[in-house]
């Protein structure tokens, strides 16, 4: 369940979710306006490294949402003890080792982006249907044009 972010109810270890254009971008809220996050692409084209930001600098202006996880393995506590053991690490990778891969290894102990996932599932799917329509219905066309050439 995401909720705005004006709601009072924002606690530490939370998991906060910000948008950008074309994606989502993650972090854990540490109280006292501070988020950790896997600052990646957010300023850029330059990966960055798992830093602490105030909010306002998190969110970019963006909407921002708080994502309540009910099956979460690591307490609130726990979660944020498990981020700041990353601090500073620079191993950004965008399809396995994004800023959502960082919140919910802080949260479940296992690192998964369902991002990443549905675009590849997508991708895949966009695939498929090439290949389909090519195998059936272009490929023999350009076999044709190629034939005619010779």
């Amino acid at each position: 369940m995401m909720m705005g972010l004006f709601n009072k109810n924002i606690k530490a270890g939370d998991h906060l979710i910000t948008e950008r254009l074309g994606y989502t971008h993650h972090g854990i809220y540490l109280g006292r306006n501070k988020v950790i996050h896997y600052s990646g692409l957010a300023a850029g084209l330059r990966a960055g490294p798992v830093e602490i930001t105030d909010l306002s600098t998190f969110s970019q202006g963006k909407r921002t949402y708080v994502s309540h996880h009910s099956n979460r393995v690591f307490s609130h506590g726990q979660t944020i003890k498990r981020a700041r053991s990353r601090l500073s690490e620079d191993k950004y990778n965008l399809l396995l080792n994004n800023c959502e891969h960082f919140i919910n290894w802080c949260i479940y102990g296992k690192a998964s982006s369902p991002q990443v996932t549905k675009m590849f599932t997508r991708g895949l799917s966009i695939g498929m249907m090439h290949v389909s329509l090519g195998g059936v219905g272009l490929a023999p066309i350009g076999l044709r044009a190629i034939a005619k050439r010779f």
